[in-house]
């Protein structure tokens, strides 16, 4: 799944997004996804590839989401 479709998936879930402001040479940029009281760190990617699936089940996870909705192939997660 590519991460403006994981994006859209979330948004469409009630999620919120925090960008992190991104300091050479301190780690991957990221953003924090807020559902309500939980949150997930969510890796900044290039639109062009697909997120690993573990990472989109994780984030799915820790933000209480059915795995079951998200977008394609019910193999994916």
């Amino acid at each position: 799944m590519t991460p403006d479709t994981f994006r859209h998936w979330l948004r469409q879930r009630g999620c919120s997004f925090d960008q992190h402001e991104h300091h050479r040479g301190e780690g991957v940029p990221a953003v924090t996804v807020r559902r309500g009281d939980r949150r997930a760190e969510l890796p900044m990617a290039s639109s062009r590839k697909d997120l690993d699936p573990a990472l989109v089940g994780g984030i799915v996870e820790a933000l209480g989401l059915d795995p079951n909705e998200l977008p394609g192939p019910q193999s994916r997660v």
